[in-house]
């Protein structure tokens, strides 16, 4: 069993740089369209549950509720468990990852509010982090899986570490569309890499071919198993 002590972070890959870029960029011009200008951002962007916006299914992480320390540590979230799946898999496959965990998070409760009339609204990038990690828990879930590097568990171990989070964030807060949407961007995940397990074989061998770099991450896939067909062996 190989562990770390110290929490790093992987190679900001390509696709990762420019989404926190494009990510700071609508916060920037939220804050000055909001701020300074007095034009409802959040109000045209943000999901509203059983509203008539359907492109706020996608738009809702463009928008944020925090103020900056919370939304510098979701872009550093972001970095630290997708650019691996970046690394593993391309660009491509994570650019789909993105919108797929998107989108189930933000299908559910939209449907919510249909059934809960007032529900809160949905914005912000937690939803898409919740689901790489579900993603990556699932892809290695035959594994230990090392925690910041000091916390050795199962995968299965990390995906309720993740529910009850959200489930004591919901006690906390109360908001249920978060806490649904949390819950939808983690059966995204795992749906995802069903999906990428079932695609055609000459489409992975690619994503096989990319081993992620570096060993400093936070968040890692202890060795074991075979060495040569396996997936990578390391998240950064």
């Amino acid at each position: 069993m190989q562990t770390a002590s110290r929490f790093g972070l992987p190679r900001l890959t390509s696709f990762v740089r420019k989404m926190m870029i494009a990510l700071f960029g609508c916060y920037v011009a939220q804050l000055v369209l909001e701020g300074w200008l007095d034009i409802p951002v959040s109000t045209i962007l943000a999901l509203q549950p059983g509203g008539p916006g359907l492109w706020q299914l996608l738009t809702y992480v463009l928008v944020e509720g925090q103020g900056p320390f919370w939304f510098l540590l979701g872009l550093l979230f972001l970095w630290w468990v997708v650019a691996p799946f970046e690394l593993a898999f391309g660009p491509r496959r994570t650019l789909q990852l993105c919108i797929a965990v998107a989108l189930a998070a933000s299908v559910p409760a939209y449907l919510l509010g249909v059934v809960v009339p007032g529900s809160p609204p949905l914005f912000g990038t937690g939803p898409v982090w919740f689901g790489a990690i579900g993603a990556t828990a699932w892809l290695y879930r035959d594994r230990q899986m090392s925690f910041f590097g000091m916390f050795p568990m199962s995968s299965m171990q990390l995906l309720g570490l993740l529910v009850g989070f959200s489930t004591l964030q919901f006690l906390f807060s109360h908001n249920h569309t978060h806490f649904i949407a949390n819950l939808g961007a983690l059966a995204g995940g795992i749906a995802f890499i069903r999906w990428l397990k079932r695609a055609p074989t000459g489409s992975r061998s690619a994503g096989k071919k990319r081993k992620a770099r570096g060993s400093g991450s936070g968040l890692r896939v202890i060795k074991g198993g075979r060495d040569d067909d396996d997936p990578p062996k390391w998240l950064n």
